[in-house]
Order: C-alpha cells, then structure tokens, then sequence
C-alpha cells in the first residue's frame, strides 16, 4: 500500500502538509479542523478518508456529504473531488445535490462509495427529513442514508447561521439513537470558536485540530501564511456604488485581478454596471448567489483562466468567502464582521505570489451616497448586526497587516435563534402530508430568517396539469429571497407580470401562484420567460422588465407521480419481479457489510420478496391487465390509471403482511417502500368511497377486498381478504395495537435514524431490480 505521502500528492500533484498527513493517520471522528484560510482545508478533509477508505479502515463510512453554506461554491469544490478521484480512487462517485438535480444513483447504490457535495439548505433539509426542491416521497431515503455510514465535513461554518447548530444537534442525536456505520462530523473554519458548537445536547466538544510546529517548518505553508497584506480604509466616496467603481477603476493594474466584494447583491449590481460604463476594456465579471446553476457552471473555469493583460476585475458579494481557491492582488470589501473579513482576506495574495505585497481597502461603511454616517443602523447594517460591524470596525483600526500569521484570534459570540430539539426530530420523521398543505417548518433550522430561498426557474410555457416530468432541471434554477418574491407575487402592479406555478405533490398537479400561496424554502416554480426579474450577466432582480432566456436543455424526472415503477419500458409478472428484488437485496447486504445489518437480514429479504404481494388485488391488475388473462403482473409498458383514486398497492401488501403474521418492521418496511404509507393510515380528499355505507377504506383499499392467491418465488399465497380494523386508534376488538401504535413504538426502539435507513435499503433493491429486470413477458 503507497503512503499517503504518495497518495495524496497523486491525486493533487502536491506533496500534502505535515497536518493532512496527521490527520490521515488518525481514526475518523468527530473533530474541529481550525486552520487558516487557504492551508488546504478542503484538501484535508477530503483525502484523508479517501486513503482510509481505500486502505479498508474500518472507521471510514462510505459516503463523504460535505456541506458548503452557499451554493456557489457547490461547482468548484465538486471539480476538485472529481479531479481527486479520477486520479486515486475512481470507484469513488461524486455527486452534487442541488434542487433540480433528480439523479438518484446514489440512493440506489447505498454500498458504493461516494462524496455528496451540497449546500446546507439541500444537505439540511434532506438530514431532516424534508429535503427542499425534492419529491416528498424519496425524503426517507436520502434521510436514511445521509444520517448513516456517512462522514459529514462542513466548511465555513461561521457562515452556517442556525443550521450550524442543527449540525451540532444532528451530530448528538445521532449518538443517542445510534446508526448503522460510524456518523461522525468534521467542523471547519479558521475562525470557529468551538464553543460555538456547545448545544443543549451536544455539551462534550469535539477536540480540536489545529497547525503543528512541523506546518509552521513547512516551506510552502508557511510562505502562505507570511504573504503580505497591507490593509488601509478605502475613500468615504466607495460608500456610494459609483464611487466604488471609480475607486476600484482607478487602483485597478493591468496584468492582475481586482476583487471587489460587496455585502449585497443590489450593490453588487450597482458597482458592476458603473465600472463597466467606467472601463468597458477591462474585464468584469459579477459573482453573486442570485445566478441560475447554467451561469454559475462557467464559475470555475473563470478562475482557472489565465489572467488577460489587462487584468480581471470581479464583484462579487459573500460567496467569494469559503471554498473559492482565488487571489487577488487588490481587495476592496465592504465592513463585515470580523470572520467575514478573514475569509475575504484569504483572497487576496493568496500564495505570496505578489512580490510587494497584497493591498486590502476596506468601506468603513455599507451607505449609499445619500446617507450620512450618524444614520447608519440595523438596517444598512443588513444582512449583518450592527455591533458585528462596529466590532470588526475597531479591530481594523489597529490593524497593520492582514498577513493570516498577523490576524489575532477572536472569540465569535453565537447565539442560534432556532436550536433543534429531539421532539422536532421525532416529528419529522413522519412525512405524511398535512391536509392543510403545510409541514413543520424546518427553515429556521437551516438558515437565518433574513437567508431563506425559495428557488425559480423560468420557461417559454408553464407544465400543466399532472405532467411533472416538466419540472425543472438542477441548472434552470435561481435562488431567490423569499420575502422579495412574496413582496413581488403580493404586488398588484408587479404580480400582473409575474405569473407562476408549483408543483402541488398532495394533488399530483401543477398550480398557479397567487397572493395567498403559502412560499416555503426550498419551494420550486416555474414562471413564464415574460415575467422577467432576471438577467444572464447580472443575475436576479425583481426591477427588470425584459423577458429571460430560458435554459435550453432540460433534466426530466423520470417517471409518472402516480406511481413510477410500475409504468415501465416492459410487462414483467409478479412472480418474476418479486424474486429479482429479493435477488437483487441479496446482492446489497453482501456488499454491506461491516455495518451490523445482520440482525435484519431476514426481515429484509422477506420483505424484498413479498414488497408488492399487495399488486394481486384485482383493482391493480385490471389496471395493468384488463383482459384479466394471463398470469399476475407487477409491470406494464402500458400507462393507465387505476380506477381507484389514490390506491396504493403497499398498503395492501402491508395489511397482508401483518395478517400473515408478519413482524411491524416487516410490516411497515413494506407499506413504507414508496414513501406514501408509513406511520399512518388514513383517507383523502376526493377518495373514492365504498358503495356500501360504513365500510373503512383508507388510500384506495376498502375492508373486506380480497387479494388473489399469488406466486411470490417460492410462496404461494391463498387469498386475503384486507382488514383495515389497524387504521383506527385504540386496542382492536382482538386487544391488538393500532397501526399508529405499532409504528411509533418501531420508531422509539430502533431510532429514526436506523428505521429509514432499512427503508431505503428496501427502495434501493426494488429500484435496482426494476431499472434491470432479467425475466419480462415483452
């Protein structure tokens, strides 16, 4: 086996620092890696568990979920685990989660390794169960499996907000419920305070890493963190956006990059328009968050250019803080607090590469020019809090070089709004739809309530109707603020030009967006090109009027909403389909081991055989079969719809189980398997009723139907007549729980965390069988 030394230094073409080697050689845990901006953070937290994984350590989880607080750093640090992988380890697959992105690959490949890249609000969300821009149908599973074998890094976490204390509640409850696989978390920034991460359920903080006598020997290192810095206060005209342009016009040398950052995306726009007018020959480019995924793609390619001999200007606003390997020879930022201004010192004479220095002005504050500055207050300190400004105002006046060796350590007071508690996890795990249309608010555990998106994209044609293959793809869309897209919709004037729709999941059917439809983050619409509010070059604003040019080339789910494994390209009996998924789990808990499945390797594989015994009731096979000839179907090329609204074949499958005698895991892994039955058992709106009077039914079965006798592999099933006595709360006559009942006291004895985890285990067999079947009739 090489040594990392040799490892790492193949994958990066650089030999690693004392550090990451250190870290290499200690087991995977939970830990605060505190080093300076640009010493290789992403590099040490990713290529260490690479060379544990590979090397067969025990302690390595198969999946990597990095968390990121902005999505634009999302394209960046995916091409660089990419280029890493391909060169070390390329059985490893690397994923970004981003809302739009329907690639499910990972789900269905839990064995494989894999480093899944994404934001906090998608890799939060989905940690909790309520995964933003996702079918609420596949929540489980990517609850499951990112809350199990897995190792969580999150990178700049002074920039998380509430969600950083979400990870620190995840991480605890995770050691309380247990998980299948070691689930430790990585916490990193050159300016956490770890006792930040202190929570009313995480008080053991994780130890601490930090810069060794052997990284301050280091040559290359060290030159990075003596590269000179001078730091001054910019001119009172670069409070105003013109003045900044012209500021940054005039200080600007040909042959360098230039990087204005900004502390709103408003201003952003504002400066880059003028210093366009201003110098139209020298290149500019506008980073911000409000661009769709298609503008930010090119992002990273932008950076890796070489620089034109006329240099570069960039204005950007806070996304240019974390994870963005870019340095400048002139920084000009606006006041921030006093983390914020490390990072953005990070950018600037990155490497020492500049022989005389890096120069750094700072806006001592974030006016427009018509305001003075006895009126600053809370709100033209936005997005941030005035004493955080005042703060970092204090400490810059003393300070002489931005040099990282230079910075004094500062202890950060944070006080999340929001903390997660273990009730709040407990009901979230159950994912059944509210009749009223919403669910518990998890936003104020992800961001802060002035950071909360929702996400558009924008098309010549709105989807209509049931068709939601027309849902966006991962790169149509924008992140938006919430409240501006609320304030635009409410508009009487403005929300004349908007006009949108939502994908309604309870309903399978896309609706208009009015002045009273509830927004939520994460939420996704799709608004008509005509309805404007952005621009390519300059991102989103709700002032322009001019039509957008919608993304060409579009990711369709796949699938029908009703129910997207049984209308395939194939018919395939139900025999022949039951026998490949249990086939196909066989295959899966081989690959699995290590992580203490044993226990239930039986259920699962009975389960696996018997998941669609419920697809013998004879409402489903005359939708598949109306000739009723032949032998009993589990698939059909022919797309219809049953005749029941809102029947559910895994709740018939689940009723047999239980009546057959079968365990509440068997039970509810069975009903659970779509994600559309699970700790409950009840009607809907506008559900089909019984012709008799008084007869329970619940999700398209009524009491007393009767499921055909049926092959399932090697079993034979008489007939079942279904008994829906389960639905209803309390003992039943016989002294039996309720369905409720049932399921809950599953959920409290094997812990959220494990019992999803089973469920997707049980999806990804189904899923893996139907995508490659090897027995079809045609």
């Amino acid at each position: 086996m090489e040594t990392f030394d040799q490892f790492f230094a193949r994958a990066t073409g650089n030999p690693p620092y004392p550090y990451q080697c250190k870290l290499a050689s200690l087991p995977t845990a939970s830990r605060i890696l505190k080093v300076p901006t640009g010493a290789g953070k992403t590099a040490a937290a990713i290529i260490p568990w690479l060379y544990r994984f590979v090397s067969g350590a025990p302690d390595a989880p198969r999946r990597l979920v990095y968390c990121l607080p902005m999505r634009v750093l999302v394209e960046q640090t995916l091409q660089l685990a990419q280029d890493w992988v391909k060169c070390v380890a390329p059985e490893v697959h690397v994923y970004a989660l981003m809302g739009g992105d329907v690639n499910v690959e990972w789900e269905v490949h839990p064995e494989r390794p894999a480093i899944l890249i994404g934001t906090q609000d998608m890799l939060l969300s989905r940690a909790l169960n309520r995964g933003y821009a996702m079918s609420r149908y596949r929540w489980p599973v990517q609850f499951g499996l990112l809350n199990n074998d897995a190792l969580w890094v999150c990178d700049e976490v002074q920039l998380m907000g509430d969600g950083l204390a979400t990870t620190a509640q995840l991480a605890a409850f995770r050691s309380r419920f247990t998980t299948f696989g070691p689930t430790p978390t990585i916490w990193m920034s050159a300016t956490l305070d770890p006792e930040m991460l202190r929570t009313v359920d995480l008080q053991e903080q994780p130890p601490v890493f930090e810069l060794g006598p052997d990284d301050k020997a280091n040559e290359r290192l060290w030159k990075r963190l003596e590269a000179a810095k001078s730091v001054a206060p910019a001119p009172e005209e670069c409070r105003a956006p013109e003045g900044l342009a012209r500021f940054l016009a005039a200080e600007h040398k040909p042959g360098t990059q230039t990087l204005a950052v900004v502390n709103r995306v408003a201003r952003a726009q504002a400066v880059f328009d003028e210093f366009r007018r201003l110098a139209p020959k020298v290149p500019c480019r506008l980073l911000h968050s409000r661009f769709r995924s298609n503008e930010k793609k090119i992002w990273p390619d932008l950076f890796r250019e070489q620089i034109p001999s006329e240099g570069r200007v960039l204005i950007s606003t806070q996304v240019v803080e974390a994870g963005l390997d870019i340095s400048s020879a002139l920084l000009i930022t606006d006041l921030a607090p006093w983390p914020s201004l490390v990072q953005r010192f990070g950018r600037c004479n990155r490497e020492g590469e500049q022989e005389s220095g890096g120069r750094i002005f700072w806006v001592d504050r974030p006016l427009t020019g018509k305001m003075k500055d006895e009126a600053l207050n809370e709100e033209m300190a936005r997005p941030y809090q005035l004493a955080e400004l005042k703060e970092a105002s204090d400490r810059l006046a003393r300070l002489g070089s931005a040099s990282p060796n230079d910075l004094p350590n500062h202890k950060i007071p944070y006080r999340p709004t929001h903390v997660l508690r273990r009730r709040d996890l407990i009901d979230l795990f159950d994912t059944t739809p509210d009749l009223s249309g919403y669910d518990l608010d998890i936003s104020r555990f992800i961001r802060d309530e002035n950071n909360r998106d929702v996400q558009i994209a924008w098309r010549q044609e709105l989807p209509i109707g049931g068709d939601k293959e027309s849902a966006p793809s991962s790169g149509e869309l924008c992140s938006v603020p919430i409240g501006e897209l609320a304030a635009l919709i409410k508009s009487v004037k403005s929300g004349s030009r908007l006009k949108a729709v939502t994908w309604n999941a309870l309903d399978g059917e896309w609706i208009n967006v009015r002045d009273n439809t509830p927004l939520r983050p994460g939420m996704v619409l799709v608004a008509t090109a005509n309805s404007g509010c952005y621009d390519a070059i300059r991102g989103w604003n709700v002032s322009y009027t001019k039509a957008v040019v919608p993304v060409p080339e579009m990711t369709a789910e796949q699938g029908t909403p009703d129910d997207p494994l049984t209308f395939l390209r194939y018919t395939q009996t139900l025999e022949a389909h039951s026998v490949e998924v249990r086939d196909a789990m066989q295959v899966l808990l081989e690959a699995l081991e290590g992580i203490e499945l044993d226990e239930y390797t039986e259920t699962l594989l009975n389960v696996a055989l018997r998941h669609d015994w419920g697809k013998a009731h004879p409402v489903f096979q005359m939708t598949l079969n109306p000739g009723g000839t032949g032998p009993l179907l589990a698939k059909s090329k022919v797309e219809r719809r049953h005749s029941r609204k809102y029947f559910r074949h895994e709740l018939a499958s689940a009723l047999a189980i239980l009546q057959s005698g079968g365990s509440d895991l068997a039970t509810y892994l069975t009903a659970a398997h779509h994600g559309k039955v699970r700790l409950s058992i009840r009607a809907l709106p506008n559900e089909n009723r019984p012709e008799k009077p008084g007869v329970r039914f619940a999700r398209g079965i009524h009491e007393g139907d009767i499921l055909l006798a049926a092959q399932l592999g090697e079993v034979n099933t008489l007939p079942v007549t279904l008994d829906l006595e389960p639905m209803m709360l309390g003992l039943s006559a016989r002294g039996e729980p309720s369905w409720m009942e049932r399921m809950l006291s599953l959920r409290d004895a094997l812990g959220p965390f494990r019992l999803a985890y089973l469920e997707a285990l049980i999806v990804a067999a189904d899923v893996r069988a139907s995508n490659k079947p090897t027995a079809v009739i045609s």
